[in-house]
């Protein structure tokens, strides 16, 4: 049974070639010295398809450049069925390029390309804070409280000096500091009478 291919629920029209790309990820590796390089495969690329096909007729152009369009411009993934994926595990595509050309081949001549490509769903992210069993995490809490218990935590902080007023050990300075200005203004008094300046 020959199955036509779908883009979701839309049957491309007209189709005259469906091509499969599938290919490796090779990345080749030159070392000094050596014949040849090596290689280091890191997978599959995702399963490339091109339709091509053609049709005429205004309307027909018209339905078909916006029903195009519109699967072209959400660039959601959709199911894609087509004979030639059989053997392959491709199930969701996204239209990844289009190209429309018109020609004067016939009346109203329109040929197309469509290029889909495998949609690989993303991985979950990984989470925050690893996911731990409950039994582990009741564990946990029991250690904390062992060594919360057995640590002495007023003998850790050791004697802490009592808050006071902190002029206190500076007091004696201070009053020798006003003995030693007592006399200025006295001195002061006399350079005023010498310099003819008002008390």
């Amino acid at each position: 049974m020959i199955v036509r291919p779908m883009i979701g629920d839309w049957e491309l029209p007209c189709i005259e070639r469906v091509e499969l790309h599938q290919a490796r990820r090779q990345v080749r590796l030159g070392v000094p010295g050596l014949a040849g390089d090596l290689h280091q495969d890191l997978g599959l690329e995702s399963l490339t398809v091109v339709i091509t096909g053609s049709l005429s007729g205004a309307e027909t152009r018209s339905g078909f450049l916006e029903a195009l369009q519109a699967q072209f411009s959400s660039g959601d993934p959709v199911p894609f069925v087509a004979d030639i994926l059989e053997s392959s595990e491709l199930e969701d595509v996204i239209i990844v390029a289009f190209d429309v050309v018109e020609t004067d081949e016939w009346v109203d001549a329109v040929r197309y390309r469509i290029v889909v490509r495998q949609y690989v769903e993303p991985p979950e992210p990984p989470p925050l804070v690893a996911d731990l069993p409950l039994d582990e995490l009741a564990g946990l809490e029991d250690l904390a409280g062992s060594l919360l218990d057995g640590l002495d935590l007023p003998a850790l902080l050791g004697d802490i000096p009592a808050l006071s007023d902190p002029s206190e050990p500076i007091r004696p300075a201070l009053g020798a500091a006003r003995e030693a200005v007592a006399g200025v203004p006295a001195l002061l008094g006399g350079l005023r009478s010498t310099l003819g300046m008002p008390a």
